[in-house]
């Protein structure tokens, strides 16, 4: 994201406007195992991505959870949003609403997994992280919050 910015991470159970989205992400869970991917460029991370187009946030969660997991999810259910907001002019070539963008994260149930996940070019892999695991992985550590009431929701 182009500097300076700011950025509010909001629990919500209301999506902002459809316009506005930009990503969407999945805490997927089985059990209490989180679900994560080995992204080449980031290490691992929850699953997620752009939303393209004429798809809905909840479309772009499902396909780029299988897209680098190669898990299909049960009912997706809106656990929050980062609202994003760029502090400067819009920089040539941007490619996402301005001045505010908005990053959806769900929390699921995975359903089924394909046994033989093929690396790609963004996911080297994938794994469930047992809560214990879990805690010791950069991206929780960086939003345990967020992973915190996701898998309270999953649990309970």
């Amino acid at each position: 994201m182009p500097k300076p910015n700011e950025g509010w991470l909001v629990l919500s159970s209301q999506l902002p406007a459809s316009e506005a989205i930009s990503t969407a992400f999945v805490l997927a869970f089985s059990d209490d195992r989180l679900l994560l991917t080995n992204l080449i460029d980031r290490g691992w991370d929850i699953a997620g991505g752009h939303v393209e187009p004429g798809e809905l946030a909840e479309e772009a969660a499902r396909r780029e959870v299988y897209e680098e997991t190669g898990a299909t999810l049960g009912p997706l259910h809106l656990l929050g949003y980062q609202r994003l907001r760029l502090l400067a002019p819009k920089p040539e070539g941007y490619r996402y609403p301005y001045p505010d963008s908005y990053q959806i994260f769900y929390w699921s149930h995975v359903e089924s997994m394909n046994e033989k996940f093929a690396p790609t070019e963004e996911a080297q892999g994938c794994a469930l992280f047992a809560p214990a695991e879990a805690v010791n992985i950069s991206w929780v550590k960086s939003n345990y919050g967020l992973y915190e009431a996701a898998l309270a929701a999953a649990t309970h």
